[in-house]
């Protein structure tokens, strides 16, 4: 398989994690996308946290966390993979900030429409239905027209195109990479490549963030409740 990349940013971000059996993916992606614009290793458990709980896993209660709370160093507060999240529970004294807030803003998830993002220096945060074959990519490449089940979020990473046809893919065709947060066991060192086909019939929404500041060093916030207002993405 002959590729051209169109965008490769896969290089830029931090080393890919496994959030564990939680239902973290959302922050996982997001905090992916969000350290790209370099404040350094972000807290995932802070920003899961100020979702909130009816807010956790949906993209109103990131764009609030993100808004409002911002997240601190990761070093503050580490991720636990095994916590219980239906048992309440708040940040450590030791999180004092600074914390970097951003804005959320939704764009089309077509695969040129997410190169587009990516050549302009953001990394998107897509919610995908988790198929079969993105389970257990093959050779790291995730193909077929199954339109999966269950939500998941991952990190576009970057988008390639065909120089030569591949078996039923004609030149041309466009794959997109991903991050995803099972871990670097999972496809090729944590990431895979997604046929345009697949892409299409899995892919529900992509998000972008945007830096609105230098980072606050107010006291820690306490988190609100929302309601949720878009597709719960929940790991499979």
């Amino acid at each position: 398989m002959t590729l051209t990349w169109l965008a490769d940013l896969r290089a830029s971000t931090e080393p890919v994690g496994d959030q564990g059996p939680r239902r973290t993916c959302v922050s996982w992606a997001a905090t992916a996308a969000h350290e790209h614009h370099g404040p350094g290793p972000l807290s995932i458990e802070y920003l899961h946290w100020a979702c909130g709980p009816r807010g956790q896993g949906t993209t109103f209660g990131l764009r609030r966390a993100l808004r409002d709370s911002g997240q601190p160093p990761r070093d503050q507060w580490s991720y636990d993979p095994m916590r219980n999240d239906t048992t309440a529970y708040d940040p450590p004294g030791g999180v004092t900030g600074p914390f970097h807030t951003a804005g959320t803003r939704q764009v089309p998830h077509t695969p040129r429409r997410l190169a587009d993002q990516l050549e302009s220096g953001l990394l998107p945060v897509a919610a995908i239905r988790v198929t079969t074959q993105f389970r257990n990519p093959s050779g790291g490449v995730v193909d077929g027209s199954e339109p999966g089940q269950d939500g998941h979020a991952v990190t576009v990473v970057g988008i390639a195109r065909l120089d030569d046809a591949v078996g039923s893919l004609p030149a041309g065709h466009h794959l997109v990479c991903v991050r995803n947060s099972w871990g670097r066991a999972w496809g090729s060192d944590g990431h895979a490549l997604i046929t345009e086909r697949a892409w299409n019939a899995c892919a529900i929404w992509a998000v972008v963030i945007e830096p609105t500041n230098n980072a606050s060093a107010t006291e820690t916030n306490s988190a609100q409740s929302h309601l949720a207002e878009a597709l719960p993405i929940l790991p499979p």
